[in-house]
């Protein structure tokens, strides 16, 4: 199998590449970069950002574009083995439907992030990063989020229809009073309080 043809069976059309997981054939990481370059060079696939590549389609306006998103999920968030991070703030609570405001950034909490905070651009997008608290898995991101979501919040912001909404997050991602219990030490007291005075706990499942 050719190099290109192994990118395109492996990653397709419009998916983020990144440069530092590509494992082929044992060859290095120098011969990778060049070949990665030469690929370039063909306009077989495109560079987005150092270390960030995509294979594109044609379009009647030209080669398509990547989605930063796509970009944002891949590095952040979800690295297509394992859950890494999770969204916060005012994105999460847009993602949920609890607030109509859309967000100028993106903001996420990410193993990918040694900095305490830190604002990105990819692409055009604007990133907000934060170090996660503790180490996100597939297991506990939903629940991290949702404690998280308690910090930002306060127990007002809940009333009878965003109570049925994050009711809905929690039994969709079966968040359990003995998760909220392990990863609530990692944030603020004011968590709990948020998740107490709101009432919200009653929603979680035993």
């Amino acid at each position: 199998m050719e190099f290109y043809d192994y990118l395109l069976d492996s990653y397709g059309y419009n998916e983020p590449i990144l440069s530092g997981e590509i494992s082929y054939k044992g060859y290095s990481v120098p011969w990778i970069k060049k070949m990665l370059k030469k690929l370039c060079d063909e306009e077989k696939i495109i560079r987005f950002e150092k270390g960030i590549y995509y294979i594109p389609t044609d379009t009647p306006l030209g080669k398509s574009r990547l989605d930063p998103k796509k970009v944002i999920q891949k590095k952040y968030i979800y690295d297509g083995k394992r859950t890494i991070g999770y969204f916060s703030g005012m994105t999460f609570l847009n993602m949920l439907g609890l607030s109509a405001q859309v967000p100028n950034r993106i903001e996420i909490y990410t193993n990918n992030e040694p900095s305490r905070v830190r604002e990105v651009s990819v692409g055009s997008q604007k990133v907000l990063l934060r170090r996660a608290r503790t180490g996100i898995t597939d297991d506990n991101a939903a629940t991290m989020s949702f404690l998280e979501l308690m910090t930002y919040t306060d127990a007002g912001f809940f009333d009878s229809n965003k109570k049925k909404i994050i009711s809905a997050f929690i039994d969709k991602n079966r968040i359990t009073r003995k998760s909220v219990s392990d990863y609530s030490p990692y944030f603020p007291d004011k968590a709990m309080r948020t998740l107490v005075e709101s009432e919200v706990i009653y929603d979680v499942a035993r």
